[in-house]
């Protein structure tokens, strides 16, 4: 019975050692990133027109569809969001009251196909503002995959680098937990860092087919925690 229990203990205690030898792990963090010039954007149309008259909303519409249709932008692209009508007082030896007719419009363009040529087009009186509220890629979410698996392998590169310094192997791998870090978009509207670069000025001898000069690249980053079995 002593036999038994003593070849019981001997036994526990290998098992323990051999789980404790095989539990040797390594646990690092891999890193990638890319810069992507985005092929879709979106902008913020803000057009004024002296005036309360219906006459004058509708001459904003018909200004800006010309500009989009003389630079072969479909009218589907263009979406309106709201018309604000302030008031601007003047006082001399009589008061008297004028209107500016302000309308805000959306416009989403696939960069591959137009550019922003259309804004010389429309009459520099009537444009209060330009800019872009909002930048994407088409293949965006591939563009993430490979970051990702990018990130992953920069992971075990690190892990085999560390081992080989000290003659160990990189094994099997345990866990791999993604790290969440933020993506921003450059021109997100109540991003205030972005306010006063992402506004676009009128300039009649500008060329405004060069996008990658004037859209701010995207950039995607990731990193990967792994922990990897130590052979």
């Amino acid at each position: 019975m002593k036999n038994l229990i003593l070849i019981a203990i001997l036994f526990t205690s290998l098992v323990a050692c051999s789980q404790e030898k095989n539990n040797k792990f390594i646990e690092v963090t891999g890193s990638a990133e890319m810069n992507v010039v985005p092929d879709q954007v979106e902008l913020e149309i803000i057009l004024t027109h002296p005036g309360n008259s219906k006459q004058a909303i509708d001459e904003l519409d018909r200004e800006l569809k010309e500009a989009l249709a003389k630079n072969g932008i479909p009218e589907s692209a263009l979406m309106f969001v709201e018309v604000n009508s302030p008031y601007y007082w003047y006082y001399r030896w009589w008061w008297e009251r004028n209107y500016y007719n302000s309308k805000t419009y959306q416009l989403k363009l696939d960069c591959n196909k137009y550019n922003l040529d259309f804004i010389k087009d429309i009459k520099s009186e009537y444009i209060n503002n330009i800019r872009i509220v909002k930048s994407t890629h088409s293949k965006i979410t591939d563009y993430r995959s490979e970051v990702k698996v990018n990130a992953m392998i920069a992971a075990k590169e690190k892990a085999e680098l560390l081992l080989q310094s000290i003659g160990e192997e990189v094994g099997c791998v345990i866990e791999i937990v993604e790290l969440v870090e933020p993506q921003n978009n450059p021109y997100w509207y109540y991003n205030d860092m972005s306010l006063t670069s992402n506004c676009i000025v009128p300039q009649t001898d500008y060329n405004y087919s060069q996008m990658e000069t004037i859209l701010q690249s995207i950039k995607l980053r990731y990193e990967i925690k792994a922990k990897f079995e130590i052979k």
